[in-house]
């Protein structure tokens, strides 16, 4: 029995929950560096502005946002891996397309992810769950890898109609100055 009259099994108990949970917490630092090297890394300076890749690589027309959202990936994968709850990521991937839509409008959508920083706000999403009394559960199955295949899927088909929609439009252009 310890002072307070508690077995000590129960405090091995929690001694085991904290260490797992710090465990759990330290093999996160993947999803970490991700969000930074995204959303974070370049400073601009005089101020306290933070951007990352992601609006840079957005840059790049129609293909640049695929990439970001691919490396940003890796965040939901290992939140997979920590048994985060189907809805929390469900959210992230959420976060993850919002971003998408919206970097496929040339300028518009690079001022929206260097506004809205979605990697950064699925690793916080991460910590917390990590933080909580919840975070040492299970990890969810198959469920987190469906979810981040089927986001890196809808990815690229909002980029692959953005571009048949780009050249139409430059089809379309072509024929009205009757080079086509």
């Amino acid at each position: 029995m310890t002072e307070k009259g508690a077995p000590e099994s129960a405090d091995n108990e929690s001694t085991a929950q904290d260490s797992s949970k710090n465990a759990l917490i330290k093999k996160a630092r993947t999803a970490k560096r991700v969000s930074w090297i995204l959303d974070e890394l370049i400073r601009v300076p005089g101020t306290n502005i933070r951007f990352g890749l992601d609006p840079i690589l957005g840059i790049l027309p129609y293909g640049g946002e695929t990439v970001a959202t691919i490396i940003g990936a890796t965040i939901l994968g290992e939140a997979g891996k920590k048994g985060i709850p189907f809805r929390s990521l469900i959210k992230m991937g959420g976060n993850m397309l919002l971003n998408a839509v919206v970097g496929v409008v040339p300028f518009l959508g690079d001022a929206f992810s260097f506004w809205f920083k979605s990697n950064s706000r699925n690793y916080k999403m991460l910590n917390t769950y990590l933080e909580s009394d919840e975070g040492d559960q299970e990890p969810g199955g198959w469920g987190p890898l469906i979810v981040v295949f089927g986001i890196i899927g809808l990815v690229l088909l909002i980029n692959i109609l953005a571009w048949f929609v780009l050249f139409k439009f430059l089809d379309l252009g072509l024929k009205a100055l009757g080079t086509a």
